[in-house]
């Protein structure tokens, strides 16, 4: 089953493996027991432009 949501405290309850996204490209990919979502959120954050422009 794949769900997408935006609700940090539903991914990590409902989740075994989580992929995280940012402006479309994959950003991260979590085992549950790895996941938190302090974690979660500095994975969605990634500027891709910055990192392209080193």
């Amino acid at each position: 089953m794949i769900v997408i949501s935006s609700d940090l405290p539903e991914i990590l309850t409902l989740s075994d493996r989580i992929i995280t996204l940012s402006e479309g490209r994959v950003t991260g990919v979590l085992h549950s027991d790895d996941a938190n979502e302090e974690r979660l959120m500095t994975l969605m954050a990634i500027d891709h432009n910055a990192l392209s422009a080193v």
